[in-house]
């Protein structure tokens, strides 16, 4: 019989490169950063190529976890991938961001209101969508918005032989027989489906919705850019009032179901976007000459909400739609006594059903509650341990956020808050994956930066270096709350026993990596007092977020992101002029609900973007008042250069 040590798996010395190929890629998900997998690649060919081949793919799917990502055909883009999301997830948690102010030109009434010219200035709410797709080897980020009854559209190339280029698209509503005002825009959404792309041809679409009631299906193809391709008419049954198709609330699509849901304020119109389902009607014509209208649909369904009355079911309007799974459509009200409704679509019909009390209401109405929700977003939670995959957030009128989900009885699983400006409602949802979600003002031109707080894949300090130190600058709660200790001194990660040094572990604290608070530029002629309407980004991965104000368009982009905006090459007529501004911050703290609004006594430190050159790089030791050299004081720093106190 043999003996234990006259068994041998391989007569080769043990080594990474010994490794069957399955057993490496393992390794590859106990790498932490990206540096980590960029010099074991650095190593040798064999590890470089096992490493290009799959290594960066799971570095990014096992890091990354919590976003939604397409399918990549190539091996290099995930590798660029992985440096795009590892760089981005380090600005965003050092506020090292690049903030761009769109100004579109001003707007004339007179004669010639369908020209962009001076004089009287009328700012426009600005109501934005973004998407990215591809086709070949050619990828662009799609950015649609409306700003009063006109349209605007880019298309940003970031692949293929037109990358770095932006082409400008724009559409005047007085060219199309809109006028201001009573047409303005006020949804749009880029159709993310092909399938249920409209006619032929391979431009993208976008679903548009204004305050006279119109909803259509325009083309943003450079060649006929706003060209309707179809009208979404509402109800067929004219003579009840409650089914016309008046003002555009809101919209969404189910593009599992192939269904868009439209709101106006008082009903909702469900119309099919399957070509098998829909039966679509020529437009009007004369003499049998072509038609001088597009064709048209009719909704399938049209529910009215409307409880005339001040019963339990009453309400001022709806404000928001939005499906949150492939059977469900959440109903947001302004002033109702069932504020979050959802409408299910079962064998047998559809089933009303309401959201579970919330606490904390505005005002009481004949004994009922009154409250509002402005905003909707449905959140995948099935990366997260124990989650459904199937939650909502939801923001209130008491300032609150709730994240419910729609498994639970209870009105909310996680309550989230601004820490510091506890009360002022939010308008607008964007999450980043589940690291991070931003919220809108609904009374000022602030973006406010929430993390989820769940265990992340990824954190931008593994990679500096070991240390006994505390992360510094200390934030300044706006809450009176304790700063966390760390019963070791230890100076270096013992890695084998699973122990952090002191610093890369209270680095990881929630302490050190508060939410924030960021100004963004606004109109002169709105003040300060431009609310967030709308927020969008092209993709999960994407760097880029966009913020509708009232007047202009700010794009936000991570400093680490080449090229920034500003350095692209523009194609077409830009009629929006851009600058880069100075942003300001201030951290709020955890994010979680304030139970005692006296607990909120702290005003937070505000930081101001400074581009001025960074100056005083000092190598080795030594350093200004005990601190190490000045270039390593400011890598270890927790904000961002542009940020930095000296």
């Amino acid at each position: 019989m043999e003996s234990i040590e006259s068994l041998s798996i391989s007569d080769k010395a043990p080594s990474l490169t010994t490794l069957p190929d399955d057993i490496f890629y393992i390794v590859i998900t106990y790498l932490d950063t990206a540096k980590s997998v960029a010099h074991l690649a650095a190593t040798c060919r064999g590890l470089h190529h096992l490493i290009s081949e799959r290594g960066w793919r799971i570095f990014v799917t096992s890091r990354f976890n919590t976003f939604t990502l397409p399918e990549l055909s190539s091996p290099d883009e995930w590798k660029e991938r992985a440096r795009s999301l590892a760089s981005q997830s380090r600005d965003w948690d050092r506020r090292a961001l690049v903030v761009d102010n769109l100004k579109p030109p001003t707007k004339y009434r007179g004669r010639n209101a369908n020209r962009f010219r001076s004089g009287q200035s009328i700012p426009s709410n600005i109501i934005v969508d973004a998407h990215h797709q591809r086709q070949g080897n050619d990828a662009q980020d799609l950015v649609f918005w409306g700003a009063g009854e006109d349209i605007f559209g880019v298309l940003r190339h970031t692949r293929g032989s037109k990358a770095a280029t932006d082409e400008w698209l724009s559409s005047t509503g007085a060219s199309s027989g809109y006028n201001s005002g009573r047409d303005d825009v006020t949804c749009v959404s880029i159709l993310k489906d092909d399938e249920y792309r409209h006619g032929q041809g391979d431009d993208p679409q976008v679903l548009v919705g204004r305050a006279s009631g119109y909803l259509q299906l325009v083309s943003m193809g450079s060649g006929d850019f706003g060209k309707t391709l179809l009208n979404f008419r509402g109800s067929n049954k004219p003579d009840n009032k409650a089914l016309r198709q008046t003002e555009i609330q809101s919209l969404d699509v189910n593009y599992k179901k192939g269904l868009l849901a439209a709101a106006s304020k008082q009903t909702i119109f469900i119309y099919p976007l399957g070509h098998d389902q829909q039966a679509i009607q020529n437009g009007i014509s004369k003499d049998g000459s072509e038609p001088e209208e597009p064709p048209y649909v009719w909704a399938d369904e049209a529910l009215s909400l409307k409880d005339e009355g001040s019963g339990p079911g009453s309400f001022e309007f709806i404000r928001a739609v939005k499906f949150v799974n492939e059977d469900t459509l959440a109903i947001g009200l302004n002033k109702g006594h069932e504020a979050l409704q959802y409408l299910k679509y079962t064998p047998t019909g559809i089933d009303m059903s309401y959201a579970p009390k919330q606490g904390n209401a505005n005002g009481v109405v004949n004994g009922h509650t009154l409250r509002t929700v402005r905003a909707i977003l449905p959140v995948d939670t099935s990366s997260v341990a124990g989650g459904s995959g199937n939650a909502v957030l939801t923001t209130w009128d008491d300032g609150t956020i709730h994240l419910q989900d729609l498994r639970s009885p209870s009105p909310a699983d996680k309550i989230f808050q601004d820490n510091f400006d506890l009360t002022t409602p939010i308008n607008a949802l964007l999450s980043r994956g589940l690291e991070r979600f931003i919220a809108g003002s609904a009374y000022s031109p602030l973006l406010k930066v929430f993390d989820y707080r769940w265990p992340k894949g990824y954190y931008h300090t593994e990679a500096l270096p070991c240390s006994n130190a505390t992360p510094y600058p200390s934030p300044r709660a706006p809450t009176l709350v304790t700063e966390p200790s760390y019963p070791s001194d230890r100076a270096a990660c013992d890695y084998a026993a699973g122990r952090r040094c002191r610093w890369h572990a209270l680095s990881r604290h929630d302490f050190y990596r508060p939410n924030f608070n960021m100004w963004l530029p606004h109109a002169a002629a709105s003040a300060d007092q431009s609310p967030v309407y709308s927020l969008a980004s092209p993709a999960a991965d994407s760097p880029t977020v966009f913020a509708g104000l009232s007047g202009n368009l700010v794009e936000i982009t991570p400093k680490s992101s080449e090229p920034w905006p500003s350095k692209r090459v523009v194609e077409g007529s830009a009629a929006y002029t851009r600058h880069t501004t100075k942003a300001a911050f201030i951290e709020t703290g955890s994010g979680f609900v304030v139970e005692d609004v006296a607990h909120s006594q702290r005003v937070p430190v505000m930081h101001r973007q400074d581009f001025g050159e960074v100056k005083g790089s000092v190598k080795g030791g030594g350093g200004d008042k005990g601190r190490p050299g000045l270039q390593e004081w400011r890598r270890r720093h927790r904000l961002d250069e542009w940020l930095q106190d000296m």
